[in-house]
């Protein structure tokens, strides 16, 4: 779990100090044009899905959609969120909610990470997909490209956002949708 909080803390990190540091282009003159004639926006993560899952889902509606996971686990987290995280995982998809009590049914999703084709996102983008697909798929929204990492981030205005980890060979490797990281 704390290598999943620690590469969330990372990406918000990353991005609240200079989000523009790892932009999709890196030349000086590029910077200042995306400061000062930039149309493209923050991506709206309510809008986006994973495997038909959608941030803020209860239990209940990724049961509907996907049966019974693998494994749940329930921890408190007084690290980072204050909160209990309830963990679905099933082959090749992880989702994490959060809940103010232990009861996994009251839990919103905040997190999912697919390291499956299985579960493409809503504009069909899916593991092994060529990281073209998904800038073609969400041309219309800011990302940032961070080639040390090998990730293709769109972020949203809570430090979350859309982001795809990339293999050598620059294949999605896996797809992660986040709320907002703490």
């Amino acid at each position: 779990m704390f290598k999943k909080l620690a590469a969330g803390i990372g990406f918000g990190i990353v991005l609240a100090v200079n989000p523009i540091a790892i932009g999709e282009n890196n030349s000086s003159n590029y910077r200042t044009n995306l400061l000062d004639k930039s149309t493209k926006k923050a991506i709206d993560v309510s809008k986006i899905s994973i495997g038909d899952i959608k941030l803020g889902m209860k239990e209940k509606d990724i049961f509907k959609k996907l049966g019974k996971p693998k494994s749940r686990t329930t921890k408190y987290d007084d690290i980072c969120y204050g909160s209990y995280i309830t963990t679905w995982k099933y082959d090749g998809l992880e989702i994490e909610g959060l809940s103010t009590s232990n009861n996994s049914s009251k839990s919103e999703v905040h997190q999912i990470t697919a390291s499956s084709s299985r579960y493409p996102t809503q504009n069909g983008v899916k593991v092994g997909d060529r990281i073209s697909t998904a800038q073609k798929s969400y041309s219309t929204f800011s990302s940032t490209i961070n080639s040390e990492n090998n990730l293709l981030a769109y972020p949203n205005d809570a430090y979350g956002g859309l982001v795809f980890s990339l293999n050598k060979q620059r294949r999605i490797r896996e797809i992660r949708l986040l709320a907002a990281s703490c």
